[in-house]
Formats: C-alpha cells, structure tokens, sequence
C-alpha cells in the first residue's frame, strides 16, 4: 500500500498565488495526499479564496485565522497530518507533477536512518517571467548532511523536502522567529540521514513580498538559529569549530551586504563581530573593500 502523504501550506497574504498553488498539490501524479491549507491571519482576501476552494475541492482540509504566528502555524498543521510524510508548500510557490511520487520512491529505496528526501528546485522571477536554474542545484550531498550544511555553498529549497513526519515532532520550527526556512533541517540533520532526487521538482517565486528580503531581520533570525543550535545537547562536539566558523561567516556575508546595498554603517559593526570568530577575515580583500566603501561615503556627506 502507498504510504500517505500530508502537505501542508502556510498561507499569509497569498491570495492571488493561492490557485495555482492548490493547483499544483491536486495534480501530483501521486495519489494518496492528504492536503492542509492553515492561514496565517492574512488581511488580503485569502480567506475568500481558501473557502471557495475548499468548496471546489473537498479533500482540502483548512484552518483560518485571524492572528499571525508565523512558521509556528506548520506545528499545528503537522499535529494535524494523518501521513507518516509531510512536505512544506508555501501559499505562493508550487510543486511540480511527479514530486511526490517521485521522494516516495526514493525513500523506498533507503533504510530507516533516513528522514528527509529533497529535490533541486527553479527560482520564478516575477518581474522578468524567468525560471532558472539556480547553481546551488550543482550541489546536492546525502547521508549524514550537517557538515555539508555547515561549510559549503550549499542551500536546500525549504519546500522541496518531503519529511519523515517523526522528524517534524521531534524538531517542531521554534517560536520566536519570522521565517525559519532551511534551518529546521540543520537540526533535523542532527540525527537522521538526507537523499535526494537529482532534478527540479519545485519552484520558488522570487516577489518583492518574500520574507527573505528583509536583510536586518533575516541576519539577527540567522545568528540566532545558529546559535542555539549550537547550544543543543544533540549538536555533535566535533562540530563545535565549524559552527563557529559558520556564524563568523554570517556576520561577514551579512555586514558586506549591508554596507555594499545601503551603506549602512551597521554592517561595518556585523564585519567586526565576525572577527572575533575567524581573525582570518582581517585579510579577506571585502574586509578592506568595506572600509573604502564606507570611508568614501562619508566624505560626500
């Protein structure tokens, strides 16, 4: 018997993408799914949209509600899942046809110290009606996968996944944070195995809306997820360096963008604190180029 399959999407102010969404969970050639649709206090019309098509399409399942709580909603939805897999969709990307058919698949094929099975995805570009293929699908690892994670250019689309649901219970998304996105795999890297199907199985809408554009929010969010889980009891002592690594290098990466962007003097204080990590950085020609940057902006003012 096919095992079945939960997908759940968190909606929030995505009703205009809702249809061809939904539309891309009802068409998966895999055909035991069960679909949660839990709205996230959206003050657009998504609501309207939701129940009509919950009306056309009675196997979806949805929640509505009037307060925001960001990636605290997929907690409920997975308390919720009736599947023994659950796979992330955002309320404004979609997946493409055989993807869940074809993780299934490939978890048949694997032994039980795996839970998640994830894909290499498109970018849709809405300004320019683009879909590209981004380099990062170059670089696709399996097995014990937090190293990787850790060190190398190396980005798993948060809606590729499809997940064992044991792992989302025992690494529910943390309260406290706007947009979690591939960092609850860093914890569930902990303890379970990876593998992926080596395509396209997902696109990503890039929109002047997406939460990742928020540079300053999404810098304090990342040290912080970085930090505590470093500070997990699960978090393997042979990694403790990499991590640290890992958070000197957000702070450096973050501080360039800040600075290179809007010449905000806040970055110039980002690429010191990535000093105290790696010293190394004091040779890095970025860290000199930003001193340039920011000294010859202050004079023409």
């Amino acid at each position: 018997m096919q095992p079945l399959v939960t997908i759940i999407t968190p909606s929030y102010n995505h009703a205009r993408y809702l249809e061809n969404t939904v539309q891309s969970v009802l068409n998966q050639t895999y055909p035991n799914i069960e679909y949660i649709i839990i709205d996230d206090g959206s003050s657009d019309n998504s609501h309207d949209v939701i129940k009509a098509l919950a009306e056309k399409y009675p196997q979806i399942k949805y929640v509505l509600h009037k307060e925001n709580k960001g990636h605290l909603r997929i907690n409920e939805g997975v308390k919720m899942a009736q599947g023994d897999y659950i796979s992330i969709l955002s309320s404004d990307d979609w997946y493409l046809p055989e993807k869940i058919e074809k993780q299934i698949k490939k978890f048949q094929e694997l032994d039980d110290s795996y839970g998640v099975v994830y894909s290499a995805g498109y970018r849709y570009y809405e300004d320019t009606k683009e879909m590209l293929e981004p380099f990062t699908n170059k670089i696709m690892r399996k097995g014990n996968i937090l190293k990787n994670l850790l060190t190398e250019p190396f980005f798993i689309y948060p809606i590729s996944p499809l997940i064992k649901k044991e792992c989302l219970v025992k690494y529910p998304f943390l309260p406290g944070y706007r947009a979690e996105g591939e960092a609850v795999y860093f914890r569930i890297a902990m303890k379970y195995k990876f593998d992926f199907v080596d395509e396209p199985l997902v696109v990503m809408r890039d929109h002047s809306g997406n939460t990742g554009k928020d540079l300053y929010r999404m810098h304090s969010d990342n040290i912080s997820l970085l930090t505590n889980l470093s500070n997990l009891s699960d978090f393997p002592t042979d990694l403790r360096g990499v991590i640290n690594d890992k958070i000197g290098d957000t702070y450096f990466y973050n501080g360039w963008q800040m600075l290179r962007n809007y010449n905000d003097r806040h970055g110039l204080s980002l690429i010191y604190c990535a000093l105290n990590f790696n010293k190394g950085k004091l040779i890095n020609p970025r860290f000199l180029l930003s001193h340039l940057l920011f000294l010859t902006a202050r004079k023409k003012l």
